[in-house]
């Protein structure tokens, strides 16, 4: 039997953490001031020298330059599904912090000094 659901805010921490991670790691591997491009892949080009045969080249151009495009999908996805985690982390860490106010406060109602703050009265001399 369950206890009922939870959110780990670490797990979702840690996912963002991964997904920016692997992100930036996209990123540097591209042109400076391209690194939302996709531009990466261009540098796997090959030239018919290289490749042995045109027919190979320009299927190797095409793929690229899908993979490229897919490459740009992904990371601009990617940074709205960041942004997603980290707003649902925030409000759940909000709503877990005014959780634990009011029940403070209900305790400290319940069961807490009946005049509030003030300090008891003092004890009279002997």
């Amino acid at each position: 039997m369950s206890d009922g659901y939870g959110v780990d805010l670490e797990a979702l921490r840690a996912a963002e953490r991964g997904i920016v991670n692997t992100i930036r790691e996209l990123r540097e591997a591209g042109y400076h001031g391209q690194e939302r491009s996709g531009q990466t892949v261009i540098m796997w080009k090959l030239d018919v020298s290289e490749s042995g045969h045109q027919v190979i080249t320009d299927d190797l151009d095409t793929f690229l330059d899908r993979l490229r495009w897919w490459i740009r999908g992904l990371i601009a996805g990617t940074e709205e599904i960041v942004q997603g985690l980290a707003d649902t982390r925030s409000t759940y860490e909000k709503v877990e912090e005014d959780i634990t106010k009011t029940v403070k406060s209900l305790m400290d109602m319940t069961f807490g000094n009946p005049l509030g703050n003030q300090a008891p009265p003092a004890e009279a001399p002997r």
